[in-house]
């Protein structure tokens, strides 16, 4: 972030070209930190950000808050697919939501905060197509109906036991598992059976660098740092373990990494021969 917003940077190049006329806005699009986000939104350099922010995944509230009193567009990525792969809910998220279908569920959700003005849908199918649309009804996203439905999707969380709240407090972890994402899952996992969602993203660590960074939980070596820190008083150790057990998939493990290595293999490629014409 450093880099692009420093004096002579990419971003001080793109304020002049829209000075010049050529370009209108400039935004950024981040797989980043909370924190990260908010020092971006604060540079007042931005009239856009994309970013991720669902009704299975809440963390980065405050920066749709903050671009809000900012007037910066907030995009949201990716809501039916990194939201919870929503195409193909749960069983208990499907009976839950209802009569709304999970699509419809989380994109009243995202346009229920009037900071949110942009849904960025990721259609698979040609059915999910008028689920997606629906939403787009200028109906009231805080109607009396709408909060039946976020209270019965809200329940089943509190009946989770050894809950993580997600506060963050215990990291940094030395073996660098990104413990709260991984008992986000399990949250999601005893909450909601979401299973093909857990280890559809928790599969991706160890693969995507810095787009999703951390290590397997199964890296864990039961330091205990991360235990005074917890208020929860969780035992982080334990609970890591049994969510790795639960979601890590080695078929998908491997595919992953094999499709990492042929991207590698592919940026040698185009540098060698670049390096030859």
């Amino acid at each position: 972030m450093k880099a692009a917003v420093k004096t002579g940077g990419p971003v001080e190049v793109l304020h002049r070209l829209r000075e010049e006329g050529l370009i209108r806005h400039i935004g950024f699009s981040t797989h980043g930190s909370l924190d990260i986000i908010l020092q971006a939104l604060n540079t007042n350099l931005f009239s856009f950000v994309n970013l991720h922010y669902y009704y299975f995944f809440q963390r980065n509230l405050a920066a749709v808050r903050l671009a809000g009193e900012k007037d910066i567009g907030v995009f949201i990525i990716s809501p039916n697919e990194k939201g919870g792969l929503l195409w193909k809910p749960s069983r208990k998220v499907e009976q839950t939501c209802h009569p709304l279908t999970a699509i419809e569920f989380n994109g009243r959700f995202c346009l229920s905060h009037p900071e949110i003005t942009t849904l960025s849908m990721g259609i698979h199918e040609p059915e999910h197509f008028s689920q997606n649309l629906s939403i787009l009804n200028g109906e009231d996203y805080t109607s009396q109906a709408m909060r039946d439905t976020r209270a019965r999707m809200d329940a089943p969380l509190s009946g989770v036991s050894d809950l993580c709240t997600l506060c963050g407090e215990c990291l940094p972890c030395p073996e660098e598992i990104n413990i709260p994402e991984v008992l986000r899952f399990r949250n999601l996992l005893e909450a909601y059976d979401m299973v093909d969602y857990g280890k559809f993203r928790y599969n991706m660590f160890e693969g995507e660098g810095h787009w999703f960074p951390g290590n397997f939980a199964s890296k864990c070596t039961e330091c205990g740092d991360c235990l005074p820190r917890c208020p929860e008083k969780l035992e982080i150790p334990k609970l890591l373990k049994e969510t790795h057990k639960e979601l890590f998939d080695r078929n998908a493990w491997v595919k992953n990494q094999f499709f990492q290595l042929a991207v590698s293999v592919a940026k040698f490629l185009r540098k060698f021969i670049r390096g030859r014409v």
